[in-house]
């Protein structure tokens, strides 16, 4: 897959494709900052840099990954939300941030994964995904309730330490939908 080939979404507010150098800027600083802390941090530039490459690399190794949310009106990076697939994870999971809270409470999360879901669901014909959160991640926890993923204590075992596994799933796939 070529680096022009990668998918964008849209929603009425949102554009979301592949990360790029122009995301650096806001997610190195959120990694750096202790809004972080549900992904490593807060952590030194060196080492938010390798994070974020990692996440912009994923696309090439696995032809998914986190998509930059971005403002349709001002371009400006405000989160990243998609399958985050890192080796020693058994299945891609789920996973949202917004880099700043002045764009939390504004729905800018429940959209942007809303439309990812949608994308996996619906053209990459995926039929389950599961979101690792923390138990003390309380708004994460509430918006995979609010997508419609349900705790998922069958599944593969969280690689993560104190999270738990929300499973979202396909429309008709779910266990009682099969039933």
């Amino acid at each position: 897959m070529s680096l022009h080939q990668f998918p964008q979404l849209a929603t009425d507010r949102l554009i979301l494709s592949a990360p790029g150098a122009a995301d650096q800027p806001a997610m190195l600083s959120f990694l750096g900052s202790e809004r972080a802390q549900f992904y490593g941090g807060p952590m030194e530039t060196v080492a938010a840099w390798h994070k974020f490459s990692a996440y912009v690399g994923q696309w090439v190794l696995r032809g998914y990954g986190f998509y930059a949310i971005r403002l349709k009106d001002s371009g400006e990076t405000i989160g990243m939300a998609g399958p985050h697939h890192p080796e020693g994870f058994a299945e891609p999971e789920m996973s949202w941030l917004l880099t700043d809270a002045a764009y939390e409470g504004k729905g800018y999360a429940r959209e942007a994964c809303e439309a990812v879901l949608r994308d996996l669901f619906e053209t990459r014909g995926w039929d389950n995904v599961v979101s690792y959160i923390d138990t003390a991640n309380a708004a994460s926890r509430a918006l995979a309730l609010r997508l419609g993923a349900r705790l998922d204590e069958t599944g593969a075992p969280c690689p993560l330490p104190g999270c738990e596994s929300f499973r979202h799933f396909a429309p008709g796939s779910s266990p009682e939908a099969r039933a």
